[in-house]
């Protein structure tokens, strides 16, 4: 069985809208997927604050590396929670799966604002603060692939980018709503009062909102696409095995072309609060404010280009996205160094471009690199493969490309680096626009959207 072929029953894939039932489901998978990454990024977004009360702060530089190094550590067991969640998914299906998922992040977010302090029990503190950061990552392991799976086996196919690119929105504004409570919290309480108690109270929400989102899932029906794989006796014993056998290549373009996308999030807008006020001497509203207007500048580009990508193509925009950033990272850290809101808000947004437009069809290009009986697991190695060896430890890296060599625009090394992997990925990328998610072929036209 070949990369691009499936036997299976044949397609029946449509052009027009979705039904309103449809349209609810992709809505609560959408729904979910933001706070699942609300609480998985509260984390970065309060990291000073995990710093002094989780971590040895005699030396406040080590304490910082090591709560980042805490947050890249959670990237890797991703792999673990994606071939979990990936076998789980192509066997008996995406809504058990998200449903688990969403339930296992929440329980761990909420414990999180319980732990005692290092002050009060010592090694045990970041122990316990890691445990339940490896389990958020167990659970992150297996969200956006399972999201993006669901949403783009429910969109007609000539819309997949679009409805596909919400899947990043949700988690974009889950990043916004987390930075936004990290703004609000350090706005109204004295600094004492946030590190005391204010900071557990985005993370203590995490527990009925994961409630509510998994009820809303749990409310969702299977696509039509797995139900049809189902029918037809097509779903695989070991689908991991089958994807790397069969899909092998597949998985490499995948992990290559999240690099950049993952850096750019990663450095850009969860380390970059911290390193403007830390290491370019910025006030802390400022530069929440310059990250969250950022994030709203990167919604609406990958609305934007995701309406292209189904009119002109996939390939086009993860080439030239990774173009982008590479061309204009040294410019947006120039930018950047000026430190005042709009010059750093500038900064972020030219770069942000870029990564926007390799974001745009990133859920739909990927999914259809993957037959059906397999797309989870697939996606789960190549996506997490990917964030974790160039997104994850974005921070943790950064942090320590800063200190050792002592230059502030050691981030946009960083990034550079991370678009030109990108770009080769992109290179040896096929343009998948019409294809059936089932066979992999264009064996029907598709209107453009």
């Amino acid at each position: 069985m070949s990369e691009n072929t499936l036997s299976s029953a044949p397609p029946t894939e449509h052009t027009e809208g979705l039904t309103p039932e449809r349209r609810k489901a992709v809505i609560a998978a959408c729904i979910g997927n933001f706070l699942e990454w609300y609480e998985f990024v509260l984390y970065g977004y309060f990291a000073s604050i995990f710093a002094v009360l989780f971590f040895d702060d005699s030396d406040p530089a080590v304490a910082m590396m090591m709560t980042f190094l805490v947050f890249g550590i959670s990237f890797l067991v991703r792999p673990l929670g994606g071939v979990l969640f990936g076998y789980i998914g192509d066997r008996y299906g995406r809504k058990i799966t998200l449903s688990t998922i969403i339930l296992t992040i929440s329980c761990a977010t909420a414990l999180m604002a319980v732990v005692p302090s290092y002050a009060s029990i010592g090694i045990a503190a970041p122990l316990l603060i890691l445990l339940l950061r490896c389990l958020q990552g167990l659970s992150a392991g297996g969200e956006w692939m399972g999201a993006a799976a669901y949403v783009v086996e429910s969109a007609p196919p000539n819309r997949r980018a679009f409805y596909g690119s919400w899947q990043t929105i949700t988690i974009t504004l889950g990043m916004f709503t987390a930075a936004a409570s990290s703004l609000i919290l350090t706005a109204v309480l004295s600094a004492d009062d946030l590190q005391s108690w204010g900071w557990r109270i985005p993370f203590l929400l995490a527990f009925p909102l994961g409630m509510i989102g998994l009820y809303m899932r749990l409310k969702l029906e299977e696509t039509e696409e797995f139900t049809a794989v189902a029918a037809s006796g097509g779903r695989e014993k070991s689908p991991l095995i089958s994807a790397i056998k069969e899909n092998w290549r597949s998985i490499l373009l995948v992990c290559g072309l999240v690099c950049s996308p993952t850096m750019c999030t990663y450095v850009l807008l969860v380390f970059g609060p911290t390193f403007f006020t830390t290491d370019l001497g910025m006030s802390t509203a400022s530069a929440r404010a310059a990250g969250l207007t950022a994030m709203l500048i990167l919604v609406v580009l990958v609305v934007f280009f995701a309406r292209l990508c189904d009119r002109i193509g996939r390939r086009p925009f993860v080439l030239w996205g990774a173009v982008w950033v590479i061309v204009t990272a040294p410019i947006g850290f120039l930018l950047i160094h000026q430190r005042s809101y709009l010059a750093v808000v500038a900064g972020i947004a030219l770069i942000l471009v870029g990564d926007a437009m390799m974001l745009a069809p990133q859920p739909a290009l990927f999914s259809e690199l993957f037959p059906t009986s397999r797309r989870y697991s697939g996606l789960a190695i190549g996506y997490n493969l990917g964030v974790v060896l160039f997104g994850g430890l974005g921070p943790l890296a950064a942090t320590a490309l800063i200190t050792y060599s002592g230059s502030t625009y050691a981030p946009a090394w960083y990034v550079s680096f991370g678009a030109a992997i990108s770009l080769i990925a992109a290179l040896l990328t096929r343009e998948t626009l019409g294809v059936s998610l089932r066979t992999g072929l264009r064996d029907t036209p598709v209107v453009p959207a």
